[in-house]
């Protein structure tokens, strides 16, 4: 081997010692990091986490490891192009590490910085999984069947299912930008008299971040005020630790209009991104937030919240039951409980007649939506659970991670109450 080539294979294998070194670093210091944000809790709750951390990190490393050796011809070319490609991968599996660690520290800059093409990473890395995986399955019950592809097939294949990958996460990117607008008209006999109809907008997931900032509180002013409805709520997930202009996010926040008022529960994300962070959040946007209470909304309606599950993992004790707080309202009058996540607790579902909730995002990317299927009985859009009580289930407006949504469109969702006929609930 020529000397300068030696040289430059030296030089290579310093350079992946050093990432490798880096990765490990940046991984301990945010394990650190987060077990420091957690130290409150108890010890019970910080082992659940460390191990759900750990999956995190298996399931992240695997998909990393499926495409490496999936591009292994490439990547252990020893030309200047291949080095250049394995630095940039390197980092590129880097960043969504660092994304945390910059939004754990406050950091909304740098977090969105990093944020997207990390992000993007991942979401490539799910898609080209899933697509790749499924022609692998395919390849491998026909050579059982006696076919084997040549080498030139197989190159093909790599090429188009990874085209096929980077198209379905730039759709992705569209679609988790074009809202919906779902309508659903519920007609009740609960209503008082003089009031013909009572117009709610629901927001849920929107999840402010880094990475969703004033832009999308901006569209969203523009079509909750459009609707003119009379009440607001949020249920839950309205933000994320290290939001990218918080003080512009809350301006657009505040010029929602809504007479009768604009009202919040928590859901699982307030938790982490800090309880009373939150809580500051949420007032200075204009919302009320319902921690376990119920209030009448001008002896029309009667609205009940109640914290998100998770609060207790978090240390945090939740002092009255759903049972108790829907025992507060006034009696007949049409409730509307706000519950982040859609689980519908027989003992008081007859105690309200309509439950709006969020949390499950639909999936967000299509194939998920099994596995979120697996875990609740309600997953999107509405319900009739009996006769007299009904759950809508939110697909949310933002996203976890990865800024795409594919065949889970965002939503904002108007509820128009009025007075009951001899016809059912009907969503649009």
């Amino acid at each position: 081997m020529p000397s300068r080539q030696k040289t430059i294979m030296h030089m290579v294998n310093k350079l992946t010692a050093l990432q490798t070194k880096i990765c490990y670093m940046i991984i301990n210091v945010h394990v650190l990091l987060v077990n420091n944000s957690y130290r409150k809790t108890t010890m019970q709750n910080t082992g659940a986490f460390i191990a759900f951390a750990s999956l995190v990190i298996i399931i992240y490393s695997g998909l990393n490891y499926y495409f490496i050796r999936k591009n292994r011809s490439l990547l252990t070319r020893r030309s200047l192009t291949a080095i250049i490609i394995r630095m940039l991968l390197f980092t590129l599996i880097l960043t969504p590490v660092a994304t945390t660690i910059f939004s754990y520290q406050g950091i909304p800059l740098l977090a969105a910085l990093t944020g997207f093409p990390g992000y993007s990473w991942l979401a490539f890395l799910f898609l080209f999984l899933l697509i790749h995986g499924s022609v692998d399955i395919i390849l491998f019950t026909a050579e059982k069947a006696g076919f084997v592809p040549s080498g030139y097939m197989a190159r093909e294949i790599l090429i188009v299912t990874m085209v096929l990958s980077v198209s379905v996460l730039a759709y992705g990117y569209h679609e988790a930008k074009d809202i919906k607008v779902e309508r659903l008209v519920v007609e009740t006999d609960k209503l008082p008299a003089g009031t013909k109809e009572l117009k709610i907008v629901q927001l849920s997931d929107v999840h402010f971040s880094p990475l969703i900032s004033v832009d999308v509180a901006d569209k969203i002013k523009s079509i909750v005020n459009t609707e003119r409805p009379d009440i607001v709520v949020s249920t839950g997930d309205l933000l994320d630790r290290a939001i990218r202009n918080r003080a512009g996010v809350i301006e657009a926040l505040n010029g929602l209009s809504a007479p009768l008022g604009k009202f919040a529960v928590t859901g699982n994300h307030e938790f982490i991104a800090g309880i009373d962070n939150s809580v500051e959040f949420i007032s200075q946007a204009g919302f009320l937030l319902l921690r376990n209470r119920s209030i009448s909304i001008d002896g029309i309606i009667n609205l009940a919240g109640v914290d998100d599950s998770d609060a207790a993992r978090f240390g945090i004790k939740i002092d009255k039951s759903e049972k108790e707080v829907l025992e507060e309202t006034e009696p007949g009058k049409f409730t509307i409980l706000l519950k982040h996540r859609p689980v519908i607790d027989r003992q008081t579902s007859a105690m309200f007649d309509l439950q709006l909730s969020g949390h499950t995002h639909a999936g967000q990317i299509y194939p998920l939506r099994f596995i979120v299927r697996m875990i609740f009985e309600y997953t999107a859009g509405f319900y009739m659970i009996d006769a007299n009580t009904l759950l809508y289930v939110n697909k949310g407006l933002g996203t976890v991670g990865p800024r795409i949504r594919v065949l889970a469109p965002p939503e904002i969702t108007v509820i128009v109450l009025k007075h009951k006929s001899n016809s059912i609930p009907a969503f649009q």
